[in-house]
């Protein structure tokens, strides 16, 4: 499953990519500036969006306090060439 989204700051916008498949769950982020957000566990148990919530606190250091976090786009399972892409992404960080 691949969720795309965007955490909303009073000093900016992070968007997102979480990637969940059998393994665990990695998540994505670019802020407005600075370096990005890369992280990944090994729990299937997880949803995408448990773990940016879980990562909350991360983004408010960069953003201010947050305003909201959108969702606006989930592909679920059966788009093995797009996840697949993804996954190559973070392993090569």
């Amino acid at each position: 499953m691949l969720v795309r989204g965007k955490v909303v700051g009073e000093r900016g916008v992070a968007r997102f990519e979480a990637v969940k498949d059998g393994k665990g769950v990695a998540v994505r982020a670019e802020f407005p500036e600075g370096e990005p957000l890369e992280y990944s566990v090994e729990c299937p148990c997880l949803e995408p969006l448990e773990l940016v919530g879980l990562l909350l606190p991360a983004f408010e250091e960069r953003l201010g306090k947050i305003e909201g976090v959108f969702v606006e786009e989930v592909v679920e399972e059966g788009t093995q060439s797009l996840l697949g892409k993804l996954k190559r992404m973070f392993s090569r960080g």
